[in-house]
C-alpha cells in the first residue's frame, strides 16, 4: 500500500462512494459515470479526475492513474434490473425482459478492472434484492460474483447492511461484497456497526445539544418529542438509530410567507440542535446564522390537492393511491401503483430512493404539507451541507437518491484501512 491508499471508483453517480472513502483517508484519483448529470456535482465536490463514459467501451488502460499503486477498485453497477420497482418496469416493455437487459451484467465490467488492475481489495455495492436475481448460468447473481472473483484470486464476502446501523439517518438495506487478494480474513462490518435500535422510551426523546431554553415546553409538540436521544446501550456500546426529526427539522420552512406552492429557502434561521445537524452543516464558529448561505433546500411544486392529501396524513403513516376514494385520486391507479407516506420524524427515514425525481409522495415532510426537498434527501442520505448538487432540481434527487450514503461508506473505507491495506 502507498502511504495515502489510493482508489479508483467505478459507476461513481454524484459521489457518495467517493465522498466516504475520502473521509476515511483514500485520495479517490478517477471516477466514471456515464450520466452527464453528475459531472457538475462530482468535479465541484472533488478534486479526483472524472469521465462521463460508458464503461463498456472503457478498458483499464483508459485510466489516468498510475495502476500499479491503486489499492482499491470501488463501485456500484447500476441496479434497476435488480431492484423491485426496476424489474417491474423492465418487464412492462414489449419484447424486453430482465434476462435481455445489458444492464443486468454491468458487474462483470466492473470485474474486468479489477481482475486487469488487480488491486489488493475491491469493494462492490449493490440493491438487496440482487440476492434474489439470476445470472448467466443459472446461478444466482451473488454465487456468480463470488465464483468470478475467486477465480480472479479474491476471497469474497458479502454483507448485508443497513445503513441505519452505521449513523445514517435513514433505512437502506443494500448488499457490500469486499474481496481482497492477500490472504487475509475480510472486515467484519457487523461489529463495526455505531447505532442501534432504540430499547428504551426515553430514547425516542430529542436530546438538545445547543441553548435548550430556546426550546421551552408548551401545549404544543415541540422538539423533544422528534428523534432518538443520543444514549449509548451498556449492552453494545452503541446509540440509538438516529431520527428524520434529529437530521432535518432545523432547517427552515420552505415557504415561510405561506407561499403556495412552497418552493425554497436560502439560509437557515436557528442554530443546529441535535448533534447530526451540528455535523451536518459543518461550519465552526458562526455566531449568525441568518447570514449563511443554504444549498438546495429547494422542494417541487405541488397542486392543491397533493398539498390537501400531505396534510391528512398522521406522522409516519401512508396510503396507496388505490386506497383513497376515487374523487380524490391524483392518478390512474392502475398506471401508477404509486402511495403517499408521511416521515416519521422518531424514526429514521425510509430508503431514499430515485424515484423522488419523478414526485415526491412516498417523501411527505413530518411536519410541513409539501415533500422533502433536496437538501432533506441529501441529509438522509448522510450528505454535509457543504455538498451542493449541481443538476436540475429533478436530477439532483435521483443524483442523491441513486448515491451510496457516505457516513456508511467511510465506515466501510476504514475498516479496509485498518484490517487490510495497514
Amino acid at each position: 500500500m502507498t502511504e495515502t491508499p489510493k482508489a479508483i471508483d467505478l459507476f461513481s453517480g454524484a459521489g457518495g462512494l467517493s465522498t466516504g472513502l475520502e473521509w476515511a483517508g483514500f485520495d479517490v484519483l478517477w471516477a466514471v459515470d456515464n450520466d452527464p448529470d453528475v459531472e457538475e456535482t462530482y468535479s465541484e465536490n472533488h478534486t479526483g479526475e472524472l469521465d462521463i463514459a460508458d464503461i463498456r467501451k472503457l478498458d483499464s488502460e483508459d485510466a489516468p492513474v498510475d495502476q500499479d499503486n491503486i489499492d482499491l477498485i470501488a463501485g456500484g453497477p447500476p441496479c434497476p434490473t435488480f431492484s423491485r420497482i426496476g424489474r417491474s418496469k423492465i418487464d412492462s416493455l414489449d419484447g424486453q425482459t430482465v434476462a435481455t437487459d445489458d444492464r443486468h451484467y454491468l458487474f462483470e465490467d466492473f470485474f474486468r478492472f479489477v481482475q486487469s488492475i488487480k488491486p489488493p481489495v475491491f469493494l462492490m455495492e449493490n440493491v438487496a434484492n440482487m440476492e434474489s436475481a439470476s445470472g448467466t448460468l443459472r446461478e444466482s447473481i451473488i454465487e456468480e460474483i463470488k465464483r468470478q472473483s475467486k477465480e480472479a484470486g479474491y476471497q469474497t464476502t458479502v454483507y448485508h447492511l443497513d445503513a441505519a446501523d452505521y449513523g445514517v439517518p435513514q433505512h437502506r438495506n443494500r448488499i457490500f461484497f469486499i474481496g481482497n487478494r492477500l490472504d487475509q480474513p475480510n472486515p467484519d462490518l457487523e461489529n463495526r456497526a455505531t447505532h442501534r435500535e432504540p430499547v428504551r422510551e426515553t430514547e425516542t426523546e430529542m436530546t438538545v445539544r445547543r441553548d435548550p431554553s430556546a426550546f421551552r415546553s408548551t401545549p404544543q409538540a415541540t422538539m423533544s418529542e422528534y428523534g432518538g436521544g443520543a444514549q449509548e446501550d451498556p449492552r453494545s456500546g452503541r446509540e440509538p438509530w438516529i431520527t428524520v426529526g434529529e437530521a432535518i427539522l432545523d432547517l427552515p420552512p420552505v415557504s415561510p410567507e405561506g407561499e403556495t406552492p412552497p418552493k425554497t429557502a436560502d439560509n437557515y434561521t436557528i442554530p443546529p440542535v441535535t448533534e447530526y445537524q451540528e455535523w451536518a452543516r459543518n461550519r465552526d464558529g458562526v455566531d449568525d446564522w441568518s447570514e449563511i448561505s443554504l444549498h438546495n433546500h429547494t422542494c417541487r411544486g405541488h397542486n392543491m390537492l397533493d398539498l390537501t392529501i400531505y396534510k391528512l396524513l398522521g406522522e409516519g403513516a401512508g396510503w396507496n393511491i388505490d386506497e383513497i376514494s376515487q374523487h380524490l385520486q391524483p392518478y390512474r391507479d392502475d398506471i401508477f401503483p404509486d402511495k403517499y407516506k408521511k416521515q416519521n420524524p422518531r424514526e429514521p427515514a425510509s430508503t431514499i430512493i430515485a424515484h423522488l425525481e419523478k414526485d415526491g409522495h412516498m417523501f411527505i415532510h413530518p411536519r410541513e404539507a409539501r415533500s422533502l426537498t433536496v437538501r432533506e434527501a441529501a441529509r438522509l442520505q448522510s450528505f454535509p451541507d457543504t455538498y451542493r448538487f449541481k443538476a436540475s432540481l429533478v436530477n439532483n434527487f435521483r443524483l442523491v437518491g441513486n448515491a451510496v450514503p457516505p457516513l456508511l461508506a467511510e465506515v466501510i473505507g476504514w475498516s479496509i484501512q485498518e484490517d487490510l491495506l495497514e
